[in-house]
Parts: C-alpha cells; sequence; structure tokens
C-alpha cells in the first residue's frame, strides 16, 4: 500500500487557525454598544450623535452631519414660531408670566444649539472617549476580568421607559390644559427634548466610565499582595504597571469627556435652575393666590410635571458626575495599601503611588464649581432663597 503526501496549504491552516481565535467583541458587536443600540438611535434622530463604526472603531461622520442640519433648522424653525405665538397672547396673569416663558424658550434654544454644535465640533474627541472604553473592556477580556453589561442594559431601558413616560405625561397633560393639537404641543416640546437627549448622552458617558473605574477598583482589590511571605500567599496575576495602566488611560478619556462638557454642565445647571424656580414660583402662586374652586387643575398638574422632569435631569446629572469622579478616586487608597503591604515584605517603596492623591478627577461646570452630590445640596438651597425673595414680590394682573 503506497502512501500519499496531502498537499499543505498555508493559506487554508491560516484561517483555520483565525477561526480558533477568541474574537473580539469590538465596534457594533461590543457587549456595551449592544446594550444601548436603540437609545443611539435615538440621540442620532435628535442630532447629537454624527458618528458611525469603520470596522470596530467609532469614527466621525460626515453623512450622519445631515441629521444634525436638520435637527438645527428644525429646531430654529420651532424657536421662532413659538416666540411669535407666546408674544402674541394675552395672559391674565399679565406680562410676568409670558416675559418668563418667552425667557426660558431663549435660553433653552440657546442651550440646544450649543449642545449641537459641540456635537459637531468633537465629533474626533468624542470618538476617542468611546474607542478608550471599548479598548478598556478588550484589555480587561484578555486578562481574564471581562465585563457583563446586563446591569447597563437594566438601568438603559429603566431610565428610557421613565423619560418617555415623563414626557408623554407632559404632551398630553398639556394638550389637555392648553387646548392644543397635537403638532402644536408637540413643536414646542421638541427644543426641550433636545436638551434633555443631549444631557443624558453625556450622563450615559460619565456612567460609563464610572463603571470602569469600579471594575478596575475591584481588579485591583483582588489582586493586593499577600501582607507575608509564605507558601500559602496569593498570586498576583495583574501586576501593578498593568493597573496603573488601565487605570491612565480611563483618566485620559475621562478628562477629555470633562474637558468637552465642561461649559455644557454649566449651561445645564443654569437652564435647569431657572425652570425649577420659575414652575416651583407660579405653582405656588396658583395654588395660594385663588381660590381652591378657581384653581385650574390641568395647568397645576402640567406644571408640576415640568417640576418633575427638570429635577429628574437635575438629580441624574450629579449623580452621573459624583459616582465617575468617586470612583476615578478611589484608586489612591487602593494603591497606598498596595505599596504598604509591598514595603512590609521589603519589595518597594511608597513614593510611586504619591501622584493619585494629586491627579483626581473632578467635573467642572464652566470652571466655576465641581459637580457632584454636595453641589445637588448647594442648589437647592440657592433655589429656595430666590423662590422667597420672588415670592415676596408684588404680582401684577393687569
Amino acid at each position: 500500500m503506497e502512501f500519499q503526501a496531502r498537499p499543505f496549504n498555508v493559506e487554508t491552516v491560516f484561517v483555520q487557525a483565525k477561526k480558533k481565535q477568541i474574537k473580539k467583541l469590538r465596534g457594533p458587536d461590543s457587549p456595551l454598544y449592544t446594550a444601548i443600540w436603540p437609545m443611539v438611535y435615538v440621540v442620532r434622530v435628535f442630532g447629537f450623535a454624527p458618528y458611525e463604526f469603520s470596522q470596530d472603531r467609532l469614527v466621525p461622520s460626515n453623512v450622519y452631519l445631515i441629521f444634525s442640519a436638520s435637527a438645527g433648522i428644525l429646531y430654529t424653525y420651532i424657536f421662532y414660531t413659538v416666540t411669535e405665538r407666546i408674544l402674541g397672547l394675552d395672559r391674565r396673569e399679565g406680562k410676568i408670566l409670558g416675559g418668563t416663558e418667552v425667557t426660558k424658550v431663549i435660553i433653552n434654544y440657546s442651550v440646544a444649539m450649543y449642545e449641537l454644535g459641540l456635537a459637531v465640533f468633537t465629533r474626533r474627541r468624542f470618538t476617542e472617549t468611546w474607542n478608550a472604553l471599548q479598548d478598556y473592556d478588550e484589555d480587561v477580556r484578555q486578562l481574564g476580568y471581562p465585563r457583563k453589561e446586563t446591569q447597563t442594559a437594566i438601568v438603559a431601558w429603566i431610565l428610557t421607559a421613565a423619560v418617555t413616560l415623563i414626557w408623554i405625561a407632559i404632551n398630553r397633560i398639556g394638550m389637555y390644559a392648553f387646548l392644543e393639537p397635537w403638532t402644536i404641543n408637540m413643536g414646542y416640546l421638541v427644543p426641550y427634548i433636545a436638551t434633555a437627549i443631549a444631557l443624558y448622552k453625556f450622563v450615559a458617558m460619565a456612567f460609563f466610565l464610572g463603571q470602569r473605574f469600579h471594575h478596575l477598583n475591584m481588579m485591583a482589590l483582588k489582586n493586593l499582595p499577600s501582607r507575608s511571605v509564605n507558601k500559602n500567599a496569593t498570586i498576583i496575576t495583574i501586576s501593578k504597571m498593568t493597573i496603573l495602566r488601565l487605570h491612565n488611560d480611563l483618566m485620559i478619556a475621562a478628562e477629555n469627556l470633562e474637558s468637552m462638557y465642561s461649559w455644557s454642565l454649566l449651561f445645564w445647571l443654569g437652564n435647569l435652575g431657572l425652570h425649577t424656580v420659575s414652575n416651583m414660583y407660579f405653582l405656588i402662586v396658583w395654588l395660594t393666590q385663588n381660590a381652591w374652586e378657581g384653581i385650574s387643575w390641568p395647568l397645576v398638574i402640567c406644571l408640576a410635571t415640568w417640576l418633575l422632569a427638570c429635577l429628574f435631569q437635575l438629580i441624574l446629572l450629579h449623580i452621573a458626575c459624583h459616582y465617575a469622579s468617586s470612583q476615578a478616586n478611589c484608586i489612591s487608597p487602593i494603591f497606598i495599601e498596595w505599596q504598604v503591604r509591598l514595603m512590609k515584605r521589603n519589595e518597594e517603596c511608597v513614593e510611586s503611588s504619591l501622584q493619585f492623591l494629586h491627579r483626581r478627577l473632578n467635573f467642572s461646570a464652566g470652571g466655576c464649581f465641581y459637580v457632584n452630590l454636595p453641589l445637588l445640596c448647594s442648589i437647592a438651597a440657592l433655589l429656595t432663597t430666590y423662590l422667597v425673595i420672588l415670592l415676596q414680590l408684588p404680582i401684577n394682573k393687569n
């Protein structure tokens, strides 16, 4: 029996070996994008996502700039028609309510257009932040600590459902309270929804960064060196230099995000603060200055729903910034503990970890103050002060 030599095809062997490799979960196939892709399409329709995937990287897209340009034209047209309609109304409350509404519409339109321009002109910087997130996910997956985005998907869908219900309630109650058709009322709401979507986009990115800082902190804690040298000591699977590199990459991405949205944070806080104070003012006035039988309850409920939407955005913004910054700054005590244990084993000194005590992540609002949960208490106190001052002013109903 003769044996025949089997031909060796290098290309076939290479393809088979490539198939055996672990599939890279990047780009549109990444767990993060898979969990939030419906929300990405909503953000894109409103003009705040002019990006697309090229292979496994997020890159700026000139095609999706069509959505941004169309959104800018739509917001400008709505602003013109709404302002003209408000100025032409003869209100019972006189000039106070009309002037307040015009001011709020102008400020909200300005914020929406600023966010639209920011999304267009910082496309490359935003894609760098997103790509840093997926690079981190790929690195930790190869290290044996893969991230699971189940919690992200659950939170994203819950927030999406809550936000949708709030705006649907505002639309339906407003139609009933002001006797407006759906097109008129929805046209008034679109710029406000756009401003909220831009805020939710930033909140999502800050939350994603906070998740990864928390994940890295847990990795560092699991790989802390033992306090003593013995045979049963825990073997370090991830080195300190790897943790340092991953933390540095996340910090660069977070600082890039903070730099992009620094002025946006200030504008969002000012816009939401103005709407919160004005809504609370008119609610109190309508409930206290009118007889119980003469109160227009549809108007009161509509204004209360608007107040709920503003407070929801304020709280969400502060929670996201506080969560991301606190998780990023937690690495300092972890590395100090790491170095202390190494010192006890006479292996290393503590000087290299002092940099983490000085490099801290904080989300600054235009360089004026840091956005975190303590700031929320300060804002509540400040808004209460202004509200008390407004309630002491005489109301002109003529």
